[in-house]
């Protein structure tokens, strides 16, 4: 299958998830994975004028919602991966490539869609059974119940307990496929499952 072709914007957020070759678990511990993310982020923001909404580290992938005001999505995250691939590596005195798939983006062009894109990857801990509410899984952006100082830019308004309860809210089975059938796609659009939600008025 032909790779997409990619869409560069400085207007709308991209969520872009990528995963470690062969689904294989980081090599190092996830506390040493997460302070190099956290520093190529903050590096990232400085160097290619990035805008961090949200990020989530798994055991083997992380979850980003970014936006790029000089539309140069591939130019960070070319230096993202390959700068977080190679200090993963140095650490575990390996040389196999840690990142070996491109990765995977689409971009969220209607607010509604990213109050739930949002949601969805806070929630990605909780589907996996790492933690039992979004604020107790440490390797996020709101880790605490705080929003880390990495975020510098959101499209929700909520904050604080009123976020934390509403990102915890459960969401359908049903819900969580048409979003990931949405993810898959250049823009997001998700199923009719999604478009049928009733959205809190945070805008």
């Amino acid at each position: 299958m032909a790779r997409k072709q990619l869409i560069r914007t400085h207007q709308f957020p991209y969520h872009i998830t990528s995963r470690s070759n062969n689904k294989e678990w980081f090599y190092i511990p996830t506390d040493c994975v997460w302070k190099y993310a956290k520093i190529l982020l903050r590096q990232g923001s400085v160097n290619f004028n990035t805008k961090i909404h949200a990020f989530v580290l798994m055991s083997n992938h992380y979850h980003l919602i970014i936006r790029t005001p000089d539309s140069n999505i591939d130019a960070f995250m070319q230096y993202f991966n390959k700068q977080l691939g190679q200090s993963i590596s140095r650490s575990a005195g390996r040389i196999n490539r840690i990142f070996g798939a491109p990765y995977k983006w689409s971009l969220i062009q209607d607010q509604n869609y990213y109050l739930n894109v949002y949601r969805y990857i806070y929630q990605n801990p909780l589907r996996a059974s790492l933690a039992k509410k979004v604020e107790d899984y440490p390797y996020s952006t709101l880790s605490n119940g705080k929003l880390d100082q990495i975020v510098c830019e959101r499209l929700i308004e909520m904050d604080g307990a009123g976020e934390v309860l509403w990102l915890n809210q459960e969401v359908l089975p049903k819900e969580i496929s048409s979003i990931k059938r949405g993810l898959k796609k250049d823009i997001f659009l998700p199923g009719r499952d999604l478009t049928q939600w009733k959205r809190p008025n945070v805008f």
